[in-house]
């Protein structure tokens, strides 16, 4: 499904390729679409992108904040950049067996004179700052953003390459696989109230039946697909 259409009714599932103006707002009528008609029915991410645009992903990070659903994120062929980042900031992620991760420093060009030209590199500075902070705490980075610096020039480069296996690693998805949803389902949900991340993702996998991990796993583990465990609710009279 490519980026222009609606997701399916009822079906919680939204398609991210690109990282533009245009997405923007469309991911953001999207998700206040499905919020807005059940705030617990848990929202599907697929992520397949090359990136894009920092001002775009900022617009749909913070709209992800605004609401109480359970976010499910999935590296579906491709999470680069921007799309890394939005990966990063589900309450449970996955990364399909055959696609691949790019984590990367925030880069920019600029023209005009040498005090634009530096303004230009402080702001970017700040932007790298800011992402690379948050997709250093979404991943349990340690150290957080000097952490997450440190690992980047290790590598030699500006660019980390991941495999599902070193994503799993690094912290930046759950499980190896593709959650798999049942149709035409109905929930029986708590509420998800306004709190720090930290507590939101745990309340998130309380929601999906998915245990805490008391200790990460030191290899990664492919699972083909991993089912959701959700309770459905008996309608009245039956």
């Amino acid at each position: 499904m490519s980026e222009d259409k609606k997701p399916r009714n009822g079906s919680g599932e939204i398609w991210v390729n690109k990282f533009t103006e245009e997405s923007a707002y469309l991911f953001r009528e999207q998700v206040l679409s499905i919020a807005t008609k059940d705030g617990n029915l848990p929202i599907t991410i697929y992520i397949d992108s090359f990136g894009g645009s920092v001002d775009s992903l900022a617009k749909m990070i913070d709209t992800l904040d605004q609401i109480e659903n359970p976010i499910i994120t999935v590296c579906f062929g491709k999470a680069m950049s921007c799309g890394a980042i939005l990966l990063s900031h589900g309450h449970y992620r996955y990364c399909a067996p055959a696609s691949r991760v790019l984590v990367h420093e925030v880069s920019a060009g600029t023209v005009g004179d040498v005090h634009d030209i530096g303004n230009d590199a402080e702001e970017i500075k700040r932007l790298n700052k800011f992402f690379l902070g948050l997709l250093a705490k979404n991943c349990g980075i340690k150290g957080g953003y000097e952490g997450l610096r440190s690992k980047i020039k290790a590598r030699d480069g500006r660019d980390i390459w991941m495999s599902p296996q070193e994503a799993l690693k690094f912290g930046i998805v759950d499980e190896i696989g593709t959650p798999m949803l049942m149709p035409y389902i109905a929930y029986e949900l708590g509420t998800i109230v306004a709190a720090p991340r930290s507590e939101r993702v745990t309340n998130a996998r309380k929601i999906l039946g998915i245990a805490e991990p008391k200790v990460k796993p030191k290899k990664a583990t492919p699972k083909a697909k991993t089912k959701l465990k959700v309770k459905p609710i008996k309608k009245k009279g039956k």
